[in-house]
């Protein structure tokens, strides 16, 4: 990685460190987004089975680590913000001997190697890629970590929507024999990668990067590193918002806020997975 891209990468993990408490606290077990849509999802993707090992990459405060031991996987989870992984451990008070926590950069394709080729069943991201400065060397990596037939599934805010000031979301009114408000998006950019700062929880304690990569892009780091795609849901959200917000995502049920997509190795593409 470069000077520049070293610097950024340092500022993206000291923002995940200073946030990670915060949003340790406020996400739990896993707010609406990760119960209603991607959790569903991953699973149904990943298709994991008991004894199976299991990368997990940008782990965080170990949710879905725990959930996937759990379901009977022996689970490697990692982050590089070490804030993040104390809260794993200390969320983590089952199924101990089924989850080991790493310290890890997932930017740098030596660290991950080092985890030992052919060692995964399966890997799993969610909703981290969109952090990364890079991600390249991740998937170059995993093609090597990953066992014949392995697979990668992750989730992340979908393209479409990442592009910072570039998307907005909005209500418009439609005239007819009355009028009908209708929620929808507004897409001014998306085919440009973009880095910016946002606060993905409005009260966080400091901005974090979101890296935009419209969907050629993102999959083509994919396929150079050898995957196809053989699985991807756009989920939405069944019912509308509980709450007054009109803005609230759950209103947004014919756009989905997130994709999650499953890769593996050219040569495993045809094996039997789940839809």
């Amino acid at each position: 990685m470069s000077d520049n891209r070293t610097e950024l990468n340092l500022e993206v993990r000291a923002s995940w460190n200073a946030n990670a408490k915060f949003w340790d606290n406020y996400m739990g077990e896993g707010g609406s987004f990760q119960r209603a849509l991607i959790g569903p999802a991953t699973e149904r993707l990943l298709g994991l089975r008991a004894g199976e090992w299991v990368l997990e990459v940008a782990c965080g405060n170990g949710m879905f680590a725990r959930r996937m031991a759990q379901l009977g996987g022996r689970v490697v989870a990692c982050d590089f913000a070490e804030a993040f992984l104390e809260c794993a451990r200390a969320r983590t008070t089952e199924l101990e001997e089924r989850i080991e926590y790493r310290t890890l950069d997932a930017t740098d394709y030596g660290q991950l190697l080092a985890l030992g080729e052919g060692r995964f069943d399966a890997a799993v991201c969610t909703m981290a890629l969109m952090d990364m400065a890079v991600i390249d060397p991740l998937f170059k990596a995993l093609s090597m970590l990953l066992k014949p037939g392995g697979r990668f599934v992750f989730s992340l805010t979908h393209p479409c929507l990442n592009s910072g000031r570039g998307c907005k979301r909005v209500i418009e009114a439609i005239e007819g024999e009355s009028i009908e408000t209708v929620p929808a998006v507004q897409i001014s950019n998306y085919i440009t990668p973009t880095a910016y700062k946002g606060r993905g929880i409005a009260d966080q304690p400091v901005p974090q990067y979101y890296f935009h990569r419209p969907l050629s892009v993102l999959f083509q780091s994919a396929f150079g590193a050898g995957f196809v795609l053989d699985g991807l849901v756009e989920p939405v959200f069944p019912n509308p918002a509980a709450t007054p917000d009109p803005f609230a995502w759950e209103n947004f049920r014919e756009i989905p806020p997130v994709l999650v997509a499953r890769v593996c190795l050219k040569q495993a593409a045809n094996s039997e997975r789940p839809a």
